[in-house]
């Protein structure tokens, strides 16, 4: 065998060492070359211009899809929510008795102060956004009370007790009831009622806790019919919850996200939405954060196209509202932060967006980024401006349908 030659030029069989070296060198400089033209194509195309422009009346409208929650008993002086009347122009407030994180009391003291905060927050909000926001809160009865025996008002029936006596009448009664209570304190939403099968006895935020009728899904949408007959006579607009169900999960999903795939029964759980949906009872239907990946492999009800839009909307012909369960709860802003669940939720098919601010961990720009976020969408595409009037449509006509 011949040896090449040792002074580092050509050896009889082909190039040097150093010649292939120069060779390999130019063609990693000439891809790497190509490659920073790529990259600086992709940067050049990131940084351009939206791909359309947003529509300032749109934009100016983007706060009425949300319902937020604030801090505060009074008007006066309650810079948040003047922020969130004057500047942003929500939709709607929802008022807790109790705040999550201090324990203390939150927009609900007495009865005559809660009646000054509605009266005082409409008059706000006709000032400087020429409407009256929509004013909710959850009133279930029983353990789920925002107006309750602690804050001066009369006790009230929860939903298990009235399906184990199992008298509409008696339930139609409670609720007219406790309508009257909501439109004295100036309360004209009631997210209510649960309807929820109580399909897994060891559910702990709804079956245990005495919030659902009952087990059977016949029973379950005879007295959620009769309760919006008894609210729908005291003037009070209603919510069905939490479709598609959730009372088979075993987790909770203000604590984190909850997977129903094992133990789902759509069968009985839709049974009363069917049911009401078709006799036109519904104002409006709240989502829940359950992961079904035999509906939806990718997302939460809330966020799921398959769910809210195919099932809701298409299946069963809902036309109505949907308002989607707090956005800011763990099941959905662990996962996907507050931005991407607003955007995709409205994408679904959700047309309010509620932002609860009483949670364990307070996000007070929460509501800000929010709509930003979707500003982002419209502009960049990602979500349809025919979705969005829609939404807004939506709003409107279920504001009108509680006048």
């Amino acid at each position: 065998m011949t040896e090449p030659d040792r002074g580092g030029g050509k050896s009889p069989t082909g190039p040097a060492v150093g010649d292939r070296e120069v060779a390999t060198n130019g063609r990693r400089r000439a891809r790497r070359k190509r490659h920073s033209g790529l990259f600086a194509l992709l940067v050049l195309l990131a940084g351009c211009a939206p791909i359309r422009p947003v529509d300032p009346v749109l934009s100016a409208r983007l706060g009425e899809l949300l319902l937020v929650g604030f801090r505060g008993t009074e008007v006066e002086g309650n810079a948040e929510l003047s922020h969130l009347l004057c500047d942003l122009k929500v939709g709607g407030v929802i008022l807790y008795e109790r705040d999550v994180a201090t324990r203390g009391p939150r927009n609900i003291a007495s009865p005559e102060q809660v009646k000054r905060l509605t009266t005082d927050l409409r008059a706000l909000a006709r000032d400087c956004a020429g409407r009256v926001p929509l004013i909710a809160a959850d009133n279930e009865g029983g353990a789920v009370m925002r107006l309750s025996a602690r804050a001066g008002y009369p006790p009230t029936l929860g939903h298990a007790e009235l399906g184990e006596a199992d008298d509409v009448a008696l339930t139609e009664l409670e609720a007219r009831r406790i309508g009257r209570m909501l439109r004295e304190a100036g309360i004209d939403w009631n997210l209510a009622p649960v309807v929820d099968v109580a399909a897994n006895p060891f559910n702990t935020v709804l079956v245990q806790s005495g919030r659902t009728f009952s087990q059977s899904p016949e029973r379950v949408t005879a007295h959620a019919r009769a309760y919006l007959r008894g609210m729908r006579a005291a003037g009070i607009l209603t919510a069905l919850k939490h479709f598609p169900g959730h009372g088979s999960s075993f987790e909770d999903s203000h604590l984190g996200f909850v997977d129903v795939t094992k133990t789902a029964d759509p069968t009985a759980e839709l049974a009363p939405y069917r049911a009401l949906v078709g006799e036109g009872a519904v104002d409006a239907v709240m989502t829940a954060h359950v992961f079904n990946r035999n509906v939806d492999p990718r997302y939460p009800a809330t966020l799921s196209a398959r769910t809210i839009d195919g099932i809701l909307r298409k299946e069963m012909d809902f036309s109505g509202l949907v308002v989607s369960d707090d956005l800011l709860m763990e099941g959905i802003v662990s996962r996907y932060g507050i931005e991407e669940a607003a955007v995709r939720a409205l994408s679904a098919g959700v047309d309010l967006l509620l932002l609860s601010h009483n949670t364990l961990v307070q996000d007070t720009s929460a509501t800000d980024r929010v709509l930003g976020a979707i500003r982002q969408a419209l502009a960049d595409g990602r979500l349809a401006p025919e979705q969005v009037e829609t939404a807004l449509a939506r709003v409107q006509g279920f504001r009108a349908r509680g006048r």
